[in-house]
């Protein structure tokens, strides 16, 4: 007879409950971060990529593609399949290969036949200077046409000929060459010793004086004309240049208010009357009734100037003076100068 369960002990109850019902195992309480850390964990799907070197089909591999073409036939439902095509790309290596030999091409054939060497060169605007001059300056007969720089042969007639104020050049295919000049206009002809020296224009620049003019004022100087700011003279502008340095800009040699200074005093002087200029009284002539007079060189007060000439004038006439000298260059100084 079986011992009664209440008589049993503790350890009997729990081995008799064991024979009785199967295993239970209990889950082991884990914290709450590692049960949140797992169910992160187990959400997580790692993928596996094959090497993308792989994946690339080798050049033996390669199969060019073809474009099938078809046309339907009479019999319905039935159609023909012509040879297929195989289909080009032309890629951007390619064709920069293909422009780059036709360049050279091009360029070996326009370096190498005569058709492009200088045959003819057409000059306009050149009056007093002589065309073969400036043809045998520049000198292009039988040069090839692609060597030819119109900026350079511009540069290189501007600087060989003072008398040219700007020069434009144009090459047209296959072997011609256009120049068009413009000349500078003389206002003035400065004279030294009874000598004509060399022309001036408006802006102050000289050149030589070359045929006639009927336009410019003679001015009889006994000296060199003023000078413009950071004028160099003939042996500094001589000083050897570098063989790769541009031809220097030609640039004014003499004041351009001193040319204006001239400009105005040509209706001002009495008819038939020389101007004169003198380094240390300016710009002047002589009067017809026998003396001097001399405005200086700045045409800022020429107007006021010429009104107290006047004035000077009617005073000495007055007191019956004959003057030498009427300098009027400074005009609030100005002075006269007696027979002795």
């Amino acid at each position: 007879m079986a011992p009664r369960y209440e008589n049993m002990t503790r350890a009997d109850q729990v081995r008799a409950r064991r024979s009785i019902e199967p295993a239970r195992r209990k889950p082991i309480p884990q914290p709450e971060k590692y049960s949140k850390r797992n169910a992160e964990s187990s959400a997580r799907v790692t993928v596996r990529r094959a090497d993308l070197n792989m994946a690339k089909p080798t050049s033996s591999a390669y199969t060019q593609h073809r474009r099938k073409f078809y046309v339907h036939s009479e019999a319905s439902g039935t159609e023909i399949e012509l040879p297929s095509l195989p289909m080009v790309k032309l890629s951007w290596r390619l064709a920069s290969a293909l422009l780059a030999i036709l360049a050279g091409i091009g360029i070996y054939l326009v370096s190498s036949s005569p058709t492009f060497l200088i045959s003819s060169i057409n000059l306009n605007g050149a009056v007093r200077v002589s065309a073969q001059e400036i043809l045998d300056t520049i000198d292009l007969e039988g040069t090839q046409v692609i060597k030819i720089t119109p900026d350079q042969i511009k540069e290189k007639i501007v600087s060989a000929f003072p008398d040219i104020a700007s020069a434009e050049v144009s090459v047209s295919f296959p072997a011609e060459v256009n120049v068009s000049v413009q000349e500078r206009i003389p206002a003035i002809t400065w004279v030294e010793n009874d000598t004509p020296l060399y022309w001036v224009d408006e802006k102050g620049y000289t050149f030589p004086v070359r045929g006639e003019a009927s336009i410019p004022l003679t001015v009889h100087a006994s000296g060199e004309p003023p000078r413009p700011l950071g004028y160099a003279s003939a042996q500094e502008s001589a000083l050897p240049e570098e063989a790769d340095q541009a031809p220097a800009e030609p640039k004014p040699s003499v004041d351009p208010q001193f040319v204006e200074m001239v400009l105005k005093l040509r209706p001002i002087l009495p008819q038939g009357t020389a101007l004169l200029y003198s380094p240390e009284h300016g710009l002047g002539w002589t009067d017809p009734k026998g003396w001097q007079v001399y405005l200086g060189t700045d045409p800022k007060d020429i107007d006021m100037k010429l009104a107290e000439y006047q004035v000077i004038v009617a005073h000495l006439l007055e007191r019956n003076l004959q003057p030498v000298l009427i300098n009027l260059e400074y005009l609030h100084a100005p002075y006269y100068r007696l027979e002795h």
